[in-house]
């Protein structure tokens, strides 16, 4: 089912939005929050949808990133066209079936393979990591799963 993002419109509590969602014949109506905290020298800011937005998109995670993605640009004040189409909704069970196996091996192989430059930079971003505060923990990989998405996309 082809899923479109209808309208987006800046909602009564401070901070959140109105998404407006057409999934196949069906409308859905979710609410996103933005928060924006300090991380160290930087803000960082995260926006996601509500409990339905995340149980009704859970075998759709890319979909849920386009929408995301619109969500960011509107509260940023980036102009966005609707409707705009982010993608095609599948149910679990065919989301499932397309899932391709899990190897172990796999891991290993790709890490010997990476040139020690790769692994002391990852060293160096676990050891910040290590440094934070637990009550920023969440927000920290909540950004770094992002940009984990936007590096899939440009592959």
């Amino acid at each position: 089912m082809k899923v479109q993002v209808l309208s987006i419109k800046p909602a009564i509590a401070p901070n959140t939005h109105d998404v407006l969602l057409s999934v196949g014949t069906e409308t859905q109506k979710i609410i996103f929050t933005t928060e924006v905290n300090r991380v160290g020298e930087h803000l960082l800011q995260t926006t996601r949808g509500d409990r339905s937005f995340s149980e009704f998109f859970k075998f759709n995670q890319r979909v849920a990133m386009n929408v995301t993605d619109l969500v960011v640009k509107c509260y940023n004040g980036e102009s966005v066209n609707f409707p705009t189409d982010v993608g095609i909704f599948v149910t679990p069970e065919t989301a499932l079936s397309k899932q391709k196996p899990f190897e172990n091996n796999s891991l290993a192989d790709t890490e010997s393979q990476q040139p020690a430059a790769d692994r002391e930079i990852r060293q160096r971003a676990i050891a910040i990591l290590e440094k934070l505060p637990e009550s920023v923990l969440d927000e920290a990989v909540k950004f770094l799963e992002s940009l984990y998405v936007k590096v899939d996309r440009l592959q």
